[in-house]
């Protein structure tokens, strides 16, 4: 253990232990701080041990720093403690949650060296906008006044923090919007959402079902946006969720700006974010339907299929993850911040 992590260890968390049980108003009950200390040790075990570099098992300098950072963060909530500043204890898990995440980020940092080809999934930690995938920008990725997204997903407990992760998006701001949005709402993510922009400034179609909640599993998503009959559609799994038809909707000409694309981040609104996997995502120029999406679940593609507008895999490691090919030929990705390729058996 560091020498200035040892003395602050002597000196202050007895000190804080006395303090635990006092209540500051008599009148509120006494908070459980039990948990910091708990997490301070496992940060000052993590800083004393870990092996700092570029290669295979090693971590990143800047993950280091980070918990550094965050280890004066937790320093700072326990002296609160000590001196009667937290009354309430949801001041109290505030320093735990971000400890927590703090810790996970870290341990996801360990670098894993994936040589390109290998089979792997990608997950990408878009929280606190740190990571996603930007598809670059192409009047493509609107798909015109008929289009379906199609692509699997997977997720782990604590994929939002807030209640508005995107998952894939091309808005463009400010209102009236363009493009469209697939999307988790609510505080913990309950509802999966698809929108688009249209011609009116306040009138943004949308519809939602449950998110699935079988952490650790592959999903399917679809979302059709059909002109001809005025609807869109929202499927899982190749089941119809949710529709809603007779809509009085133009998605609004996309001339001057061309459409941007991230997944795990929203392109403007970088508070929208999330993290999980992704692959085989598409853009299909038509709307699809439910007989059709069940059979692309099942189908790879090429790349020259009709309507395809572009195409993704991401199910093994690229040679270049700042240039991603797309099957088509005439897109290319590139993945940013944090994330990590994860070899397959």
């Amino acid at each position: 253990m560091r020498k200035e992590h040892l003395i602050y260890f002597l000196i202050c968390v007895p000190m804080l232990f006395l303090s635990c049980g006092k209540d500051k108003n008599n009148s509120l009950p006494a908070l459980d701080y039990e948990e910091l200390f708990l997490l301070r040790t496992e940060m000052v075990n993590r800083l004393d041990t870990v092996v700092i570099g570029i290669v295979d098992g090693t971590y990143p300098e800047e993950s280091y720093n980070a918990l550094e950072d965050a280890l004066k963060t937790l320093d700072y909530g326990i002296s609160r403690a000590r001196a009667g500043d937290l009354i309430l204890q949801f001041e109290v898990d505030g320093y735990i949650l971000a400890a927590k995440k703090a810790i996970n980020l870290f341990d996801d940092s360990r670098i894993v060296v994936v040589t390109p080809g290998t089979p792997a999934e990608l997950f990408v930690n878009g929280i606190d906008h740190r990571g996603h995938i930007d598809f670059g920008s192409s009047q493509e990725y609107c798909g015109g006044q008929k289009f379906t997204v199609e692509t699997w997903a997977k997720l782990e407990n604590g994929y939002i923090e807030f209640t508005f992760g995107s998952f894939i998006s091309t808005f463009v701001s400010p209102l009236p919007y363009k493009g469209w949005s697939l999307h988790y709402w609510g505080v913990t993510g309950t509802l999966l959402r698809f929108c688009i922009g249209t011609t009116k400034d306040d009138y943004l179609p949308t519809i939602a079902t449950s998110a699935p909640s079988d952490y650790g599993n592959w999903f399917h998503i679809a979302a059709v946006s059909n002109s001809d009959a005025r609807s869109i559609e929202l499927y899982i799994n190749g089941e119809l969720k949710f529709s809603q038809s007779g809509l009085e909707y133009d998605m609004l000409p996309n001339s001057t700006d061309e459409m941007r694309m991230w997944a795990f981040v929203e392109p403007i609104d970088n508070s929208r974010c999330m993290s999980g996997y992704m692959k085989k995502f598409r853009i299909w120029n038509d709307a699809k339907t439910q007989a059709e999406i069940n059979q692309l679940m099942a189908t790879d593609v090429s790349g020259t299929e009709a309507g395809l507008l572009c195409a993704w895999d991401f199910t093994q490691k690229p040679v270049d993850d700042e240039a991603i090919p797309d099957k088509t030929g005439r897109h290319t990705a590139k993945i940013v911040g944090l994330y990590k390729w994860k070899a397959l058996n």
